[in-house]
């Protein structure tokens, strides 16, 4: 009975851990759409703003209880978001928004804290996370604005 009952207690404390990094992962989500956005339109000095404000809210994360896996995935958001922070070259913020989208969609998949939609663009076989279905490449902005596919619903 014992053993239940601690292992029932694990199991909402899990639960509960997840919901909190859920909650503090969604205003996440929002400043990293913020980015792909102004990558979008190729506005690198929005994309510098925005990677600021996200590399704060993920700072906010440091102390929630995080599988190792999803540690390294914070870890690297973060150090992508500051490259971009402190860039104001597209090219290179671009470069870095790889990085930063392959976090952000481990992170996603780990805590589902909303709908979200990741997109591939073969063009340079990277992946992103989108809050729409509609496809807007930020690797290529409006060069090639509609180039990739929804790849997966989280």
């Amino acid at each position: 009975m014992k053993t239940i009952r601690f292992t029932l207690a694990v199991l909402a404390f899990t639960t509960l851990s997840v919901l909190s990094y859920a909650q503090t992962l969604t205003p996440a989500l929002t400043a990293y759409y913020g980015v792909k956005d102004a990558l979008v339109a190729t506005n690198a000095a929005k994309a510098k703003t925005q990677a600021a404000a996200l590399v704060a809210l993920l700072n906010k994360m440091d102390n929630a209880k995080l599988p190792a896996a999803d540690k390294k995935a914070l870890a690297t958001a973060k150090t992508s978001a500051t490259a971009i922070s402190k860039s104001v070259n597209v090219t290179a913020q671009r470069k870095q928004f790889e990085a930063l989208s392959t976090s952000m969609i481990t992170l996603a998949k780990a805590t589902k804290p909303a709908k979200a939609y990741v997109q591939y663009c073969p063009m340079v076989n990277a992946t992103w996370l989108s809050d729409s279905k509609d496809v807007k490449n930020p690797y290529y902005g409006d060069k090639m604005l509609t180039c990739g596919t929804v790849k997966e619903t989280i």
